[in-house]
């Protein structure tokens, strides 16, 4: 880990570095780590060199010493403020985390409007990336707009995204203007528009920029002999369509009210939550070995519809009309059926998106004023009916066992017949927790105790209380909120 005063110092750096064969050189910034910090924590970022930039270089062999003098000569010919060895892969590993979320880490400005694709993989030769940083950062000053970059430096490469005012009068205006600036500054430079991931229709018209008029009368020629009829990606490089033309996000209406959440963070707009999904899609990878969490249904089904991304498609595609316009759709509560709401998505997915709470907005807009499944009013109410059985648990158990009023419960419940219904404790955690001495001594910390261990484990809270009392700690149970009317 290499420290620079800016990112611009960090790219000028590059060709030297590159002397030493690197297998990597990647690079991020302040802008990126302010995000992790800000999402996830101080903890997210683990120390790094001085400086507000950063070159994570790796270099590889088969000869640790000879590696190790690689290395010496590295640092010494970096230049670098200050700069970190790191041997262990584990100890790596959460640095190498902030540049592997970038794509979805950027899908936020640090302005905190949402940012977008448009300007994603450009590129130049390595030994000019400094100066073109540079002169990035100043276009996107000059345009109003604030970025995060990041990339693979050591090939010249930048991935950014932008706060474009899409959704403004005017935005796609400013979009179109913007792009055909840059285009025309990484042309400058003896670059590409697209350095990693290819034109499409996101900047197959900009490539008269970058190549002649006799080159560009060249692919028009050969597409047609492969393609007479022009079926074969219509718009795409020759031909193509309007850069401004078919952007889904400047399209997406707001929906900012009378909704159950506030979305503090997207400006009170749940169309934006959800477009903050970006389609990077680390909830279809398998991350439990690293400590991952999001998306256990997508581990269990592999069907698409099951991950966090599947999902919000399906909840942008039913606010955009595009699927079903109404929150009651039965593809919408398909796609939203298995989420467990355990908010896996909100700590790992790197854009930010909680299914969690739109789940609970899909639900909320759908049942509003209207009967609801069996199931939500016996689960739902389930504090509630287990307070009043907490009065008499015998006479309760009693009454759920017997075979006739056993089934019609169940049935009632709208709960799967072959189900058992758990006997409630002879006595509650709370009642069992009143009842006790507080412990003299020890740091207070609180206890909150669900429904379940409440009056179903009660002993899963005593052994809680006595693992806590036992180090040291004075266990206090918080009263419970009186029921909403």
């Amino acid at each position: 880990m290499l420290g620079y005063p800016d990112f611009g110092t960090a790219g000028d750096i590059i060709p030297a570095i590159l002397e030493f064969k690197p297998t990597a050189c990647e690079g991020i910034d302040s802008r990126i780590c302010d995000v992790v910090r800000s999402r996830r924590g101080a903890g997210a970022v683990p120390p790094l060199p001085g400086g507000q930039a950063w070159l994570m270089v790796e270099i590889a062999g088969d000869d640790l010493d000879e590696v190790r003098e690689r290395v010496a000569g590295l640092i010494k010919a970096a230049e670098a403020i200050e700069s970190v060895v790191i041997e262990d892969p584990v100890a790596a590993a959460p640095m190498w985390r902030i540049r592997e979320d970038g794509a979805g880490l950027a899908g936020r400005a640090p302005s905190g409007l949402p940012a977008h694709a448009g300007w994603e993989d450009s590129a130049v030769p390595p030994a000019r990336i400094g100066a073109y940083l540079r002169d990035f950062d100043a276009l996107c000053d000059q345009h109003g707009l604030s970025n995060m970059p990041y990339g693979h430096l050591g090939d010249g490469c930048l991935h950014v995204r932008l706060d474009f005012p899409l959704a403004s009068p005017g935005g796609q205006a400013k979009f179109r203007a913007f792009l055909e600036d840059a285009a025309d500054l990484v042309v400058s430079y003896g670059g590409s528009l697209s350095g990693e991931h290819g034109d499409g229709r996101a900047r197959s018209e900009l490539l008269a920029r970058m190549y002649s008029p006799d080159a560009m009368s060249l692919f028009r020629q050969i597409k047609g002999v492969f393609d007479p009829r022009n079926l074969l990606n219509p718009g795409n490089l020759v031909d193509p369509d309007p850069i401004d033309a078919n952007i889904r996000v400047a399209q997406a209406r707001p929906v900012t009210t009378k909704l159950a959440l506030a979305y503090h963070s997207d400006h009170g707009d749940f169309n934006q939550a959800v477009h903050r999904c970006t389609g990077v899609g680390k909830c279809r990878a398998d991350t439990t070995v690293l400590g991952g969490v999001m998306c256990p249904s997508y581990l269990a089904t592999k069907e698409e519809k099951d991950s966090t991304r599947g999902r919000a498609r399906v909840l942008q595609e039913m606010l955009d009309g595009d699927l079903a316009p109404s929150w009651r759709s039965p593809a919408v509560h398909e796609a939203l059926d298995l989420c467990l709401s355990c908010k896996g998505c909100a700590s790992d997915c790197p854009t930010g998106i909680d299914m969690a709470a739109y789940k609970s907005e899909v639900l909320h807009q759908s049942y509003q004023r209207r009967v609801r499944p069996r199931s939500h009013y016996s689960l739902g109410w389930l504090p509630r009916w287990s307070r009043l059985a907490a009065r008499m648990p015998r006479l309760a158990n009693r009454l759920t066992t017997l075979p006739g009023l056993r089934g019609l419960a169940l049935y009632f419940a709208g709960v799967d017949a072959r189900r058992n219904i758990p006997a409630f404790a002879p006595q509650t955690f709370r009642q069992w927790f009143a009842a006790q001495t507080p412990p003299a001594v020890g740091t207070p910390v609180l206890l909150f105790v669900d429904s379940f261990t409440d009056h179903f484990s009660p002993e899963v809270g005593k052994a809680a209380v006595e693992v806590l009392t036992a180090a040291g700690y004075a266990p206090r149970s918080p009263p419970r909120r009186p029921a909403a009317a």
